[in-house]
């Protein structure tokens, strides 16, 4: 009698076990169930049928494990098969929103899914007990929610390497511009100070100012092929300033002596030397303030800033221009006191 008195709560130590054992099953067929019904809602768009079939296979899932448990231990276990068919659907949702489980149906993730149904299904042993299955149980919960939430979902994945292959992107835009030399136009005239450049590597723009606040921009442009005689024209118009002849002639106000054109009043002047095209024109008003000067440059100041032009160094592109290059989305950089 005393060997049976021993033995037997040995005995119904297993029972659980069974419970647990008989579980996973289960829940891998609702979890079949449920994945195919969320691929038939997703091709037909039918919402309602993926609630329905949700439903149904939970009210089913209880119901079967209830029925075992009571089988094998007499207990209804209600609430555990409820918190475990609970946490079977957490998982699956979780997974497939956030692109960490595909569904079953397809084929996919299989070992996933069932590694997902094992750790719900001994979730089990915290109300089937004895004790060390009711830590299993609570160890296997921390562990299924580690496994779906800690590691970064394919999404983030995805972003992280998005993110990787712009940078490598623009470092390679960088090193390619850097090595072509196509940087901004500036001048070391006396007086004059270059306050905002802009470069994309197909061109690249500055902004002068005088120390007594007169403002001209200049562009230089690469591999352009030879200008029709009349197009530098529209370069270097401006308000006020209308094509008042055929449109075979170069307007009044237009000028032309060599590969360089001028406005009649010398406040703007476009310059093409092998394949490189320069133009200076005087801004004022809004544009002027803009970068902090007052008035638009003087005709004599264009005429004194085109032969004191030079391309920026290597070094002055590295320090001003380079960390924000980012070909024709890079930014106007303001440069006082360049």
């Amino acid at each position: 009698m005393a060997e049976m008195s021993v033995d037997a709560p040995r005995a119904l130590h297993w029972r659980p076990l069974a419970v647990i054992a008989l579980t996973i099953p289960l829940m891998l067929l609702v979890d079949y169930a449920v994945s195919y019904a969320t691929v038939v809602a997703m091709f037909s768009g039918s919402v309602p049928l993926l609630v329905v079939a949700v439903v149904v296979a939970f009210v089913l899932l209880v119901g079967a494990i209830v029925a075992v448990s009571r089988a094998f231990t007499g207990k209804l276990t209600i609430l555990g098969a409820a918190a475990a068919a609970g946490l079977l659907a957490w998982a699956g949702a979780f997974g497939l929103v956030n692109g960490i489980l595909r569904p079953l149906a397809l084929h996919e993730d299989v070992l996933l899914h069932v590694a997902v149904c094992v750790m719900s299904a001994l979730a089990l042993g915290m109300f089937l007990g004895p004790l060390p299955l009711r830590i299993a149980g609570a160890a296997s919960i921390v562990g299924l929610i580690a496994l779906l939430v800690l590691p970064p979902t394919p999404t983030e994945v995805a972003e992280v390497e998005h993110a990787r292959t712009e940078a490598a992107q623009v470092d390679a835009a960088r090193s390619t511009w850097m090595d072509s030399g196509r940087f901004p136009l500036v001048t070391d005239l006396p007086g004059w100070s270059n306050v905002e450049l802009r470069a994309t590597g197909a061109d690249a723009s500055t902004w002068v100012r005088s120390d007594t606040g007169a403002v001209a921009r200049i562009i230089a442009q690469w591999d352009t092929p030879p200008p029709d005689p009349l197009a530098p024209c529209n370069f270097i118009g401006g308000p006020g300033l209308e094509w008042d002849r055929g449109f075979d002639q170069s307007p009044s106000w237009c000028i032309r002596s060599g590969n360089q054109w001028s406005r009649s009043d010398g406040s703007a002047v476009y310059v093409f030397d092998a394949g490189t095209t320069t133009w200076i024109t005087a801004f004022g008003g809004y544009d002027a303030e803009r970068v902090g000067g007052s008035t638009a440059a003087a005709p004599q100041d264009i005429a004194a800033l085109l032969p004191s032009l030079r391309t920026m160094s290597r070094e002055e592109a590295a320090r001003y221009l380079l960390p924000t290059f980012d070909g024709m989305n890079s930014p106007e950089v303001q440069t006082p006191g360049f």
